[in-house]
């Protein structure tokens, strides 16, 4: 048995058919690259759960100054029974003097007494309690943060704690 000269007109018929085939493969390939991409962006993505970082209490910044009236009379007003009795259990009270460094994103406070109340990453919940201020007054600030404080962190603070005391009974 013997082998057949290919003619011309063969190889031309066999060139045809292996360009029709690479075309609709890579038609086919180039399909199926842009549906891949399109499943890809419109896919549901997993939902990202980002954990909140929540602190224990409010963090409050009271920014003083030496020889300063309006600080100490704030300062008096805070060891009043209502607002000590919610600062000592809902806040972390930390002081520093004027020209100190504050954390980012705070602006430097014009005067004294300044007083900012921050929540995680020093955020700031509420608008800075500023001069002194009497025990309505301080007390409306202080009901102010925790309240912005359950609305940022979806925790109640004054809940938690009542229910903690009440477990620990």
């Amino acid at each position: 048995m013997g082998y057949s000269k290919i003619s011309n007109e063969d190889l031309d018929t066999i060139s045809s058919i292996k360009e029709s085939l690479m075309s609709h493969f890579l038609k086919y390939l180039l399909f199926g690259i842009i549906l891949f991409f399109l499943f890809a962006c419109f896919a549901p993505e997993e939902e990202k759960t980002e954990v909140l970082k929540v602190p224990e209490k409010i963090t409050m910044l009271f920014v003083s100054q030496p020889s300063c009236p309006s600080c100490d009379k704030l300062e008096e007003t805070m060891q009043l029974e209502k607002p000590h009795k919610l600062i000592s259990n809902y806040f972390y009270f930390k002081k520093i003097y004027l020209g100190e460094q504050l954390p980012d994103g705070l602006m430097q406070p014009n005067g004294t007494p300044t007083v900012y109340f921050l929540g995680a990453d020093d955020e700031v919940l509420v608008e800075p309690l500023i001069g002194e201020k009497t025990e309505a007054g301080l007390m409306e600030f202080l009901e102010d943060a925790l309240l912005e404080f359950k609305i940022a962190y979806k925790v109640d603070l004054v809940k938690e704690r009542e229910t903690n005391n009440a477990n620990k009974i």
